[in-house]
């Protein structure tokens, strides 16, 4: 229904821009009408096609509008003429009271609103609506003030038209106002381009560059219409630039994100600058020249020209750098990004270069503080958060490592997201160097609560075992030579009291290596482990097993021993391979289950460090993930070296 609304009015409004044209063109006397007028031909057919596509978008209704209603004005001034040379009649001066004020609802909305809403329909903010309610009111009250006038023919161009509508109190304060209408409307449209630098020094590089392309056109527009006066020349140049402004905005909502107009003027103020400095410094040479040796010759004009060249890469230099800091150039995230790498890599660890990175990205972004979240745990703070900061999740192929978050961010979300990937890799090398560093910690706790559990084992088990069986031969010793027959008990007491012994120093034994991997191998106590209750267990092993060094061996095993149980309590499997692939540097080891997976962000549980404190403990690595057509995958790879 929308659509076909706008695209009555794209047909419609060309046809009476052409009609008005024709029209005009017939009548014996000269009208302003001589000519297509671009803003009926053009404006509701571009707006249409926007609309087309974004039909949500408020500004683009106002800018069909525009058309539409300056097309029913062209048609009613140019009708009226050729109904009063061709056919008068008593219809012709209601039709003139239609030309009379219907202008007021185009050119305001022109030239004064239309940049105060563009590109979204919104004002920049709060305090420019009282330059929309001066357009508004301009609009409003000279239409009015048109429509009462008494006489009007200086408005329709034609000396004596009779307003059926007129009120002859108001005399000539009609004609008085419309002499004074044109000082407030300039500068309400210069406000209104204002609002639109306003705007493009708060927005981010994607509505900047939507900027760009409208603003450019109606500010030189804007400019013709300002000093153009009655200039038949300079008014035909404006009528071309009017047909332009469409065109641009075309150009700023569906390509906004090419780079093409900012380039366009960066690359014009930079070597329209150097033209100008190195022309001016050539002349100052040659002035010098002049008057200090009191002629001019090639010579001189040499030395001149080749001292001008010599300024050339410096003076282009500073005048790039200018330039690119009035198109806030270095806010681009891919320079921006480019600028975070470099500075990532003059950093010293991933700590620091997390925290130099977490200053670039709130300097590229335009924001008020910035931090990065790893774990939960705020680890680095540049600037002021605030109390609700904007939260950005950090994934790292699709793991979360961390949030970043940001207060009074003014970039758009293109920017964000590329360089949300850069923190999540460092925040990544962050955890990882943190997880490495706690895993360090966890094996030397582990092994001194190993060392003082074995201490203790020996100390108060072994120590007062035997200590108990050497007393208990000392007694049976001395009973020997006078009671003989009392010794038999002492010395099976001195058998239980052993064979208990020997039963605590197996356990302490098989706790530090487990028996199977002496009595059946690596592969055979993998196997004889996935015999226990639950799914089909596979083991397939790729190389000799054999040689291994013990401490991979035990990291395997255990590694291997939490996977199946958390196979077993957790995945909902039917089957599950364990795979051993050697090469002459490493041992890989997979556990592949057909279960429901891990969830796309799977908690670091329990088993999972584990099994990585496992597997860096001998200076591997243990990854877990998602299978590809369902279940789980956990890969440990142990160095052999």
């Amino acid at each position: 229904m929308m659509r076909g609304i706008a695209w009555a009015g794209a047909v419609f409004s060309p046809a009476a821009a052409l009609l008005s044209w024709w029209m005009a063109e017939q009548v014996p006397w000269p009208t302003s009408m001589e000519g297509i007028d671009p803003i009926a031909l053009l404006f509701p057919v571009a707006a249409a096609f926007l609309i087309d596509r974004r039909p949500r978008l408020p500004f683009l209704w106002i800018m069909w509008g525009t058309g539409v209603v300056w097309a029913v004005y062209s048609l009613a001034f140019s009708g009226t003429h050729w109904l009063t040379a061709y056919a008068p009649g008593p219809y012709v001066p209601y039709l003139g009271w239609l030309a009379l004020w219907l202008w007021l609802w185009a050119v305001p909305t022109f030239i004064g609103i239309m940049p105060l809403l563009f590109p979204d329909g919104r004002l920049p903010s709060r305090r420019w609506r009282w330059v929309l309610y001066g357009n508004l009111f301009l609009m409003v009250g000279h239409s009015l003030l048109l429509g009462l006038s008494p006489d009007a023919g200086f408005e329709l161009e034609m000396e004596g038209f009779d307003n059926p509508f007129g009120v002859e109190a108001l005399g000539t304060v009609p004609e008085t106002v419309e002499r004074w209408i044109t000082p407030p409307m300039m500068g309400l449209s210069v406000l209104g381009l204002l609002s639109l630098v306003s705007r493009y020094l708060a927005a981010g590089p994607e509505l900047c560059r939507q900027i760009a392309w409208y603003a450019a056109t109606m500010g030189v527009f804007v400019g013709f219409w300002l000093v153009r006066g009655d200039d038949p020349v300079l008014g035909a140049v404006q009528l071309v630039l009017a047909g332009g402004i469409p065109i641009s905005i075309i150009a700023a909502v569906l390509r906004h994100r090419l780079y093409g107009i900012q380039i366009i003027l960066n690359r014009t103020l930079v070597y329209g600058g150097l033209a100008v400095v190195v022309g001016v410094i050539y002349a100052a040479l040659i002035w010098l020249g002049d008057h200090l040796v009191g002629s001019y010759g090639p010579v001189a004009g040499l030395v001149a020209a080749m001292l001008a060249g010599a300024l050339f890469h410096p003076v282009r230099l500073r005048l790039q750098q200018a330039a690119d800091r009035l198109f806030d150039v270095e806010r681009d995230p891919y320079r921006a990004a480019d600028r975070l790498s470099r500075t990532v890599q003059e950093a010293g660890d991933p700590a620091e270069a997390l925290a130099t990175a977490t200053s670039v990205v709130r300097w590229a972004l335009g924001a008020r503080g910035a931090a990065v979240e790893i774990e939960g745990t705020v680890t680095i703070v540049d600037g002021e958060l605030g109390e609700e900061p904007k939260a950005v999740p950090l994934d790292w192929h699709g793991e979360p490592v961390g949030r970043l978050l940001l207060n009074g961010v003014r970039q758009g979300r293109e920017p964000l997201a590329v360089l949300a990937k850069h923190l999540a890799e460092l925040a990544h090398a962050v955890r990882l160097t943190t997880d490495l560093r706690r895993s360090r910690e966890s094996i030397r706790t582990t092994r001194d609560e190993e060392r003082r559990r074995l201490g203790r084992e020996l100390h108060d088990g072994l120590g007062p075992a035997l200590t108990s069986v050497t007393m208990t031969i000392d007694e049976a010793r001395r009973r020997l030579a006078r009671d003989p027959e009392s010794v038999a008990p002492l010395l099976a007491r001195v058998r239980e009291e052993m064979t208990s012994t020997i039963v605590s120093v197996r356990e302490l034994v098989y706790g530090l290596r487990p028996p199977a991997l002496d009595d059946l191998g690596l592969e055979g106590a993998l196997r004889l482990f996935g015999q226990a209750p639950g799914p089909r267990v596979d083991v397939v092993a790729e190389g000799s097993l054999d040689g291994l060094p013990a401490a991979v061996e035990v990291a395997v095993y255990r590694i291997v021993q939490e996977a199946l149980t958390n196979v077993r309590r957790h995945a909902g499997a039917t089957a599950c391979l364990v795979s051993l692939a050697r090469t002459d540097e490493e041992l890989r080891v997979a556990v592949c289950d057909d279960g429901v997976g891990l969830p796309p962000r799977p908690p670091a549980g329990v088993g999972l460090t584990s099994m990585r404190e496992r597997a860096a403990e001998t200076g591997g690595t243990c990854t877990a993930g998602r299978r590809e057509g369902g279940g789980t995958e956990i890969v440990a790879r142990l160095p052999l070296h």
